[in-house]
């Protein structure tokens, strides 16, 4: 009788297995066709682009293809150090963990598939990552809805072109996720690797040693959270010494952003009112001041949800790190951000704790509320990533 029951549970254990399987299959394969679909769109949108929009001066005359399509502006710089290693100052500002990937993988995809080919993969895991995550504190629907929206936000366009966007957001969102899960060495390992990608990414490894404290408040747990904290943060470290090694300078990252993209440690929120500023007075072109506007409004956005997040996490302590998380990676951005006309909006929309916060406001509307809501949204940020994917990284600005 016995031998039977234990049988029957074992069994049941089978199932339950394979049912969980099942699920992260099916999430997997959702994932991939999101991001199928955002690709397919973001080609539509550069044919487009590249057959009427007036083209620029600075334009090249390349025949349009899938690789150029994707490949343009600063990609070219990634593919550059992936060839040819930091040969200039200026290139000291670009992280190293993109190009080190494109130049693994370019024995078989060569230097721009391989750039797009690391893109897309990034982007399954980052949507997948966002809903997995964003699932624990909120409904299937508010997630689905905020994978969705993370594929569609008005600066999408970066996170399916060889941009190291979506390595961010794949790299941060599953290192939280390791954090939830109490996963302390995996979560370090993809904070590292996220710290020597984008500058928002050493936020990640802040994260870890505050989840680490919080699951052990003694002694003990501040030093393990030290210590996975460092390594978290061992991909930038590592970079400052390369720079030291071959420099002389360990600050070198400094250095480039400054003389090279004007790009100062500042108060929050002074590029904004840079930006504001050049709206009210500015003699830039019409196109210029539509990506100003939507540059500024994701800067304010950015702080409301931050605001909004921190409110979440005072009356449910469970958003304590996806809160702490988002709240870093906006200040980090808006001291960091240069002066270009699409940088805070780059690097806000694409802080993978925002789409957990949103799902999580999402589930506070009305039930009747929501779909009308989320669609509209969705529909409305569709139309801008569509619109900024043709004017400024797949075709050209409008002059």
């Amino acid at each position: 009788m016995e031998s039977r029951l234990r049988c029957r549970d074992y069994a049941t254990k089978m199932d339950f297995s394979k049912l969980k399987w099942k699920g992260r299959q099916g999430l997997l394969l959702i994932s991939l066709a999101i991001v199928a679909v955002r690709i397919f769109a973001g080609l539509i949108a550069a044919l487009v682009a590249d057959s009427f929009i007036a083209k620029g001066h600075w334009s090249t005359a390349a025949p349009f293809s899938l690789v150029s399509a994707f490949n343009r502006w600063d990609a070219i710089r990634y593919i550059e150090i992936a060839k040819h290693g930091y040969s200039t100052l200026e290139l000291h500002a670009f992280y190293p963990a993109f190009p080190l990937l494109i130049r693994w993988v370019s024995p078989i995809l060569h230097y721009y598939g391989g750039a797009l080919a690391l893109t897309w993969v990034a982007a399954v895991f980052a949507v997948w990552g966002v809903i997995d995550v964003a699932g624990r504190f909120a409904s299937k629907e508010s997630a689905w809805i905020v994978g969705v929206l993370l594929a569609w936000n008005p600066v999408s366009i970066f996170f399916v072109a060889g941009y190291p966007e979506a390595l961010l957001v794949a790299t941060m969102i599953w290192s939280l996720r390791f954090c939830l899960d109490k996963q302390w060495w995996r979560a370090a390992v993809l904070a590292a690797v996220a710290s020597c990608t984008l500058p928002q990414g050493m936020v990640s490894a802040v994260v870890l040693f505050l989840a680490v404290l919080l699951a052990d408040r003694g002694w003990r747990g501040f030093v393990r959270g030290v210590l996975y904290g460092a390594i978290g943060e061992l991909g930038l470290l590592s970079y400052m010494m390369y720079c030291w090694v071959t420099t002389g300078n360990p600050f070198l990252i400094q250095r480039a952003e400054s003389s090279s993209w004007q790009n100062h440690l500042t108060y929050p929120f002074h590029t904004l009112l840079r930006q504001l500023a050049i709206l009210v007075g500015g003699h830039e072109s019409v196109q210029f001041r539509a990506v100003y506007v939507l540059d500024a409004c994701a800067g304010v956005l950015g702080g409301v949800i931050v605001v909004v997040a921190l409110y979440l996490c005072w009356r449910d302590r469970r958003l304590v790190l996806p809160a702490v998380l988002l709240a870093l990676g906006v200040l980090v951005s808006e001291m960091s951000v240069d002066n270009v006309a699409d940088a805070t909006a780059r690097f806000v929309f694409f802080l993978a704790p925002l789409y957990v916060i949103v799902a999580v406001c999402i589930d506070k509307l009305p039930r009747v509320a929501r779909l009308p809501v989320a669609v509209n949204v969705l529909l409305f940020s569709a139309m801008l990533a569509v619109l900024y994917g043709a004017m400024f990284n797949l075709g050209w600005w409008l002059t």
